[in-house]
């Protein structure tokens, strides 16, 4: 059986001690895992709808590159 339910995730922006500043994360998370685990700031606009089978363990999302086709 196959996982149809959407989650939707988020780009957002952590703080990053090496740098003294915030930065863009490499990934997108929903919401939730961004505020309870990740510390991050949710940059609003930027919501994807994706399958909850694509988020890693951690409950991040890389979208990976599949050559020439459309990136969204």
């Amino acid at each position: 059986m196959e996982d149809h339910e959407t989650v939707k995730v988020y780009s957002f922006r952590v703080f990053d001690s090496d740098m003294g500043a915030m930065r863009h994360a490499a990934y997108k998370a929903s919401r939730d895992t961004i505020a309870s685990h990740l510390g991050g700031e949710v940059l609003e606009g930027t919501e994807q709808e994706v399958l909850s089978s694509e988020l890693d363990e951690h409950g991040r999302y890389r979208r990976l590159a599949t050559g020439w086709g459309e990136l969204n």
